[in-house]
């Protein structure tokens, strides 16, 4: 059969413990390097230690916007991996097993019910331990056996273990690489040539890297200037935390791993009413108990930034699984009313543009801006384009020393803004002096119940959403300006839609276009218009109740003709969404 070059997809399972994120990693690594482009996704249970354990990578020559369900080779370092995963193999794809590992006495590859696939034994443990290492770095041995039969130059994956293994020291960095080649030989050495896939190097590709999308928002945030970033660990933020305590101080970054969540956020307003940029995260949990200092952070004026990671409630829900389901819960956060900024990035990418802006808009508009992820985007791995983009600073309305001298005390809370945004001071700044009070206030920040001062105070913070609305650009249409079937989405679903449209237009089944939601409050302003415009509109998004639907039909009056919702902690798989799509066109 001819080769089938750079587009494939490689599937990793086996118990915690075992490796498997580190070995997924590792493949996604080297196809970057390759030139490819990379989606890596893991899933896990959450447990400290064992429950069943996968990473999927898909490469591709072509972008990707989200990993694909069909698997083309699946390593299986313990039997319940081939039970759970044998059905996502393509015809022609292969299974290699550990014929070491305990949970196969006795298996037969005969038992498996796929005569259209390879089956290959081979004893990692034994392989690892003959070239000096041991059982926990079967692993590697595994990792080797893949680049085999993908009949890829060891050169490449052996500069990624290198690495990966560097900071253990040069022994057991030429122990892994020893272990790498081990399992290298074996499959070449027996049955390579049976696989149809390979990976062949893109030497004209541009320099990328891979990051997960929480490392592409403390990238952004990095690049914004952020200067404090406090939380407690909660699924999937917690990587978020770990990445900025780890690269964040030599980039003049405080980190806080605060006692709860409550802390976090209010050490962040601290921090930004001192004047630095700041920054907290969480999921939906934490956020919970971060909502009575949202409403702080939106009476004082506090600008500020916050990462909501979202994954499946209610209460401690799915742990380690994504969903969609806390947009409700931000748009509403803390009593009365006031601007909270939502946005929701769609891919890492935009992770790193969009947590610029946010800082920008927070600073602007004086207010709490709150970014919302989810686990898939949070912790899918994907690859990134260098150099990063850097967005230019806007610090917001600032006085001056010449502005503050004109007046006998300082107004931080002018009711006659006429776009809402009344000049702020830092602390300790001459003739600056104000108050950040949690009372409604007059105009110097001293407690005032009046009904005039009332008025003006929440008529003007109502003017910072008008003016920000305003400035909004609408939602631009991906794909052909009209279209059979638009479809709505926001944040990381965005990835699977946008592969299951390029599958139909591939087909020539029918013509779709996507309008990604990146700014949910204040909606666009032009965002109704163009949905009365469309043929047909449908709605994707991963949560139970149509939440961002129910939003638009509010705000908008629009109401979709269609609906496809998910909320089993899964992420949207392109092929069902396109077998899903054609059911609504017919």
């Amino acid at each position: 059969m001819k080769p089938i070059a750079n587009e494939l997809t490689w599937k990793i399972g086996g118990e915690a413990g075992f490796g498997i994120m580190s070995t997924g990693e590792m493949f996604a690594k080297t196809c970057i390097r390759a030139g490819l482009y990379v989606i890596d996704y893991p899933e896990y249970p959450s447990l400290i230690r064992g429950g069943h354990n996968t990473d999927q990578v898909t490469v591709s020559a072509k972008p990707l916007w989200s990993h694909r369900r069909p698997v083309n080779i699946l390593v299986a370092l313990n039997r319940e991996t081939i039970d759970r995963h044998v059905n996502e193999l393509t015809p022609n794809g292969v299974i290699v097993y550990d014929s070491t590992d305990i949970s196969f006495t006795g298996f037969n590859p005969m038992d498996v019910d796929r005569r259209d696939v390879h089956i290959i034994s081979l004893p990692l443990e034994d392989l690892a331990r003959a070239a000096g290492g041991q059982k926990l770095m079967r692993n590697t041995v595994a990792l080797g056996a893949t680049f085999g039969l993908l009949r890829l130059d060891l050169n490449l994956p052996r500069a990624v273990v290198s690495d990966t293994f560097s900071a253990k020291g040069e022994a057991i960095v030429k122990l892994n690489l020893g272990v790498l080649q081990a399992g290298y030989d074996a499959i070449t050495a027996r049955q390579a040539d049976l696989f149809p896939w390979d990976i062949v190097l893109q030497k004209s590709a541009p320099a990328r890297m891979l990051v997960t999308g929480n490392d592409a928002l403390a990238i952004g945030a990095l690049q914004a200037g952020c200067q404090f970033y406090a939380a407690y660990p909660m699924t999937p933020a917690s990587s978020l935390l770990h990445f900025l305590a780890e690269h964040g101080p030599a980039e003049g970054l405080v980190v806080r791993h605060s006692e709860d969540e409550i802390a976090a956020i209010n050490q962040t307003i601290g921090a930004a009413y001192t004047g630095v940029r700041a920054m907290c995260g969480t999921a939906g949990g934490g956020f919970s108990l971060m909502t009575e200092a949202v409403g702080l952070a939106g009476m004082t004026e506090v600008g500020l930034v916050i990462i909501e990671a979202q994954r499946g409630g209610p209460s401690t829900g799915l742990p380690t699984w994504t969903e969609q389901g806390d947009l409700r819960q931000v748009l509403h956060a803390s009593q009365g009313d006031f601007l909270k900024i939502v946005m929701a990035p769609t891919t890492p990418t935009e992770c790193v543009t969009m947590i610029q802006q946010a800082f920008n808009l927070a600073d602007r508009y004086q207010t709490p801006v709150i970014v919302m992820t989810d686990k898939y985007l949070a912790e899918m791995h994907a690859a990134v384009d260098l150099p990063i983009p850097k967005i230019p600073i806007d610090r917001g309305l600032i006085a001056s020393a010449s502005e503050l001298k004109k007046e006998t005390a300082f107004r931080r809370y002018r009711i006659d803004s006429t776009d809402g945004v009344s000049p702020r001071t830092l602390p300790g700044t001459a003739d600056g002096l104000f108050l950040a009070n949690s009372d409604e206030h007059d105009e110097f920040g001293f407690s005032n119940e009046d009904a005039d001062i009332r008025l003006g105070q929440m008529d003007r913070r109502e003017r910072k959403r008008q003016t920000l609305a305003a400035s909004l650009p609408t939602p631009e249409l991906i794909g052909p300006g009209k279209a059979d079937l638009t479809i709505v989405t926001w944040g990381s679903s965005y990835g699977p839609v946008r592969e299951a449209v390029q599958q139909l237009a591939d087909q020539r089944i029918a013509t779709c276009n996507i309008l990604p939601i990146t700014f949910i409050n204040p909606l666009p302003p032009g965002l109704g218009e163009r949905l009365r415009a469309c043929t047909q509109t449908i709605m994707v998004e991963a949560n139970q109740s149509g939440q961002l639907a129910g939003w638009i039909k509010e705000q908008t009056g629009h109401d979709f003709d269609h609906h496809i919702r998910r909320y089993d902690g899964r992420p949207f798989d392109p092929d069902e969404l396109v077998t899903e799509l054609q059911a609504i066109m017919h």
